[in-house]
């Protein structure tokens, strides 16, 4: 996406790079499973063709995404064979959310934002690598359509067919959904001037390309995340058309 100015253009994209948070599966003191971690995470847009995660390194972009890891590690809960379960989202009115599984292409389950669990449609994945019920499992990810404030509801149930553990209470993760800053841009003094206002935290590449084609941009400019206004500068002189984007990262 970009819009041509007099020699000159811009594209708003925002991969993020390698960042994620990791979720527990664990046992309470009655044998209860227990879904122990961080209850907010950040999505950022990822373009097409962008890279994203080290662990996902198929995943094809075109969506805000982030990396979640829901892990079974305790060792109170050995054999339990722990799968995770979606039991509701919520989000902006029109959006999509969606679940990959590690190593997939395309997502593996999509719903509506107001979607609920219902007569036994749970979607699930596992959390273990082996029969022994213990893992670490990367590479799976979570995705939406639209910016906004989602709420995502989880829980975990113990996958062995004997003496299974109680399911564990609903585990709500709230996730804002982040647009890629504005960036303005003018033509002065035979350059371009570029400025956006940047969040704390985060790290931005500004990346050129004359074509758009996904093998066409090249990083002239870089800057971390303070909360104010960022400035860059880009001769002109050899430069007949140009695009610029701004990609933002973790």
């Amino acid at each position: 996406m970009g819009t041509w100015m007099p020699a000159l253009g811009l594209a708003l994209l925002s991969p993020v790079l390698s960042a994620h948070s990791h979720v527990d599966v664990q046992a309470g003191p009655s044998g209860q499973l227990v879904l122990v971690g961080a209850t907010k995470e950040t999505m950022l847009y990822v373009p097409p063709g962008e890279p994203f995660t080290l662990y996902a390194p198929r995943f094809p972009g075109g969506y805000y995404a982030t990396e979640l890891t829901f892990s079974s590690e305790d060792p109170l809960t050995p054999n339990a064979l722990p799968r995770i379960q979606i039991i509701s989202v919520s989000g902006p009115a029109g959006a999509t959310f969606a679940f990959w599984e590690a190593g997939a292409t395309t997502p593996t389950w999509t719903c509506a934002t107001g979607w609920n669990a219902s007569g036994g449609d749970y979607p699930e994945f596992i959390t273990y690598e082996d029969a022994s019920g213990v893992g670490h499992i990367h590479g799976r990810l979570f995705t939406a359509t639209h910016p906004g404030t989602y709420t995502v509801a989880f829980r975990a149930i113990d996958g062995t067919a004997s003496s299974p553990r109680a399911a564990s209470a609903p585990y709500v993760a709230t996730i804002e959904v982040l647009a890629t800053p504005p960036l303005s841009i003018r033509a002065e003094g035979g350059s371009a001037r570029l400025a956006f206002v940047s969040r704390p935290d985060l790290s931005y590449d500004l990346q050129a390309s004359a074509t758009l084609a996904a093998d066409d941009w090249t990083t002239i400019g870089f800057a971390s995340g303070t909360g104010s206004v960022i400035e860059f500068t880009d001769p002109l002189a050899d430069r007949p058309r140009v695009f610029y984007r701004l990609v933002e990262y973790r």
